[in-house]
C-alpha cells in the first residue's frame, strides 16, 4: 500500500472534511508512486488520517476518507445513495445529482436528464474506479442508460483519457428535454457545453424573472441556449436580444424559442463585445453579462478584474436609467467581491448609484461545503443603476 506522509501541522484540514492534499505539503512517500493508486495518509507523527487517491501531479492526494475502510463497490454504493438522498425533495428528474467533492467523490459529476445520465470523471483514480462508480448509479438510479462526458474543455491535474461515449444500458437520444420553472429546453448531453445544460443557475434564472418589468427591452449576453432570456420572456419582457458565438448553442436556443412558443426572443450569433460596440439602438432595461469561466488560479485575478471591468464598461452605455445589470462569475477565484470591485471601477466616476437588488449562488444541487471554500464557484450581483 501506498504511503504518504503530510507535514507538520497539516493534518487539521483533512480532519476537518478538507479533500486536498497538494504537492508541498507532503514530507514523504513510502511505495511506489503510481497515478490514480488508493494511499493512506499519514500526519508527520505516524496519525492516520484516511485514504485518497494518489497522484504525482500538484495535488498530491485527493482524499476519500478519513477512516480506515476499503474503497470497494460498497464504499461507493454508500457515496451515491447518500448523494442521491440529499437530493431526494424539490426537485424535477433532471437535475445534478453528484457534485465531485462536496459530495465525497471528488472529481465526478452526474446529471441525469429524465431516465439518463451523462457523467464527467475528472483524474485518474476516479477513472480507474469507474466500475464500482457505475453499478453503483445503476444500483440507486435505476437509469435507462449512462452516457459518458469526460471530454472536458479545461485542463486538470492528472493525465486521463477524454473518454466520450456509452458506459451503460441504451444511447440516449439526440435530443432530452428539461423542465424548469415551467419552460422546457432542448439538450444534447452528447455534444452540448458540459454535460449539456447548466442546471447551477437555476436558482438565478428564477431571480432574473422577478427583476424583469412587463414590456422591457432585455439583453441576455453569453446566452447559451437561453436559460436567461427564456425567463424573462416569461416575465412579459416586450424584447429579449440573446447573443451566443457559439452557433450550435444559438441554433438550440432558437429551438427552445419555437418549443415555448415565444415571440419576443431573438437569438444572435455573434461576439458580446461586437455587438455592444456597434449597438445603436435603444437602451436596455436589463442586461444579464453571464459568461463562461475567465480565470483559473488567484494569480489571474487582477487580469480577471480587467475583464469583468471590460464586460461591463460595454454595456453601460446601453443600459437604461434605472436599469438592471447582472454580472455572473462561475469561476471560484472571481469571488463576490471582484465582481463588486469590478462593477465599481467600470462605474467609477459616472456618477452613478448601484443599488444591489440580490447576489444568487448555485442551486442546492450543486452543493456549496462550508469546509471545501472551492465548493462555491458560482455567484451574481444583481444592481439597480441610476
Amino acid at each position: 500500500m501506498l504511503i504518504v506522509v503530510i507535514k507538520s501541522n497539516r493534518e487539521a484540514k483533512i480532519i476537518n472534511g478538507y479533500p486536498n492534499i497538494f504537492r508541498d505539503e507532503v514530507r514523504a512517500i513510502e511505495g511506489e508512486e503510481e497515478d490514480g493508486a488508493i494511499c493512506n495518509v499519514f500526519s508527520q507523527d505516524y496519525q492516520f488520517l484516511g485514504k485518497g487517491y494518489y497522484s504525482t501531479s500538484s495535488v498530491a492526494v485527493r482524499m476519500l476518507t478519513t477512516k480506515d475502510e476499503e474503497i470497494d463497490y460498497e464504499f461507493f454504493n454508500r457515496r451515491v445513495k447518500a448523494a442521491v438522498k440529499r437530493r431526494a425533495t424539490g426537485f424535477s428528474d433532471s437535475l445534478r445529482v453528484i457534485h465531485g467533492e462536496a459530495d465525497a467523490l471528488p472529481g465526478v459529476i452526474v446529471d441525469r436528464y429524465g431516465d439518463y445520465l451523462a457523467l464527467q470523471v475528472r483524474n485518474k483514480g476516479m477513472e480507474r474506479s469507474k466500475e464500482y462508480l457505475i453499478k453503483a448509479l445503476v444500483e440507486n438510479l435505476h437509469p435507462r442508460g449512462i452516457y459518458e462526458r469526460s471530454d472536458f474543455e479545461s485542463s486538470v491535474a492528472d493525465v486521463i483519457s477524454r473518454n466520450v461515449g456509452l458506459l451503460y444500458g441504451e444511447v440516449p437520444p439526440d435530443v432530452l428535454y428539461v423542465t424548469e420553472h415551467g419552460i422546457k429546453y432542448k439538450v444534447d448531453i452528447k455534444k452540448g457545453q458540459k454535460t449539456g445544460f447548466f442546471f447551477d443557475q437555476r436558482d438565478s434564472r428564477l431571480f432574473i424573472r422577478s427583476l424583469t418589468s412587463p414590456q422591457s427591452l432585455a439583453l441576455d449576453a453569453f446566452a447559451f441556449t437561453g436559460g436567461f432570456a427564456l425567463n424573462m420572456a416569461a416575465a412579459n419582457a416586450s424584447k429579449v436580444i440573446a447573443l451566443d458565438k457559439d452557433e450550435e448553442s444559438v441554433l438550440l436556443g432558437r429551438e427552445n424559442v419555437l418549443l415555448n412558443g415565444f415571440k419576443n426572443v431573438e437569438f444572435l450569433h455573434t461576439r458580446y463585445e461586437d455587438y455592444m460596440s456597434s449597438y445603436a439602438g435603444p437602451p436596455f432595461d436589463i442586461i444579464v453579462l453571464d459568461p463562461p469561466s475567465l480565470i483559473k488560479k488567484k494569480e489571474e485575478q487582477k487580469k480577471g478584474l480587467q475583464i469583468f471591468s471590460n464586460l461591463v464598461s460595454l454595456a453601460k452605455p446601453h443600459l437604461k436609467e434605472g436599469g438592471v445589470l447582472g454580472l455572473c462569475s462561475c469561476a471560484y477565484q472571481a469571488d463576490v467581491d471582484l465582481l463588486i470591485s469590478a462593477l465599481r471601477r467600470a462605474y467609477d466616476q459616472s456618477g452613478k448609484s448601484l443599488q444591489v437588488l440580490g447576489i444568487t449562488y448555485q442551486s442546492e444541487d450543486h452543493p456549496w461545503v462550508l469546509n471545501i471554500p472551492e465548493s462555491l464557484y458560482l455567484k451574481c450581483i444583481w444592481v439597480k443603476v441610476y
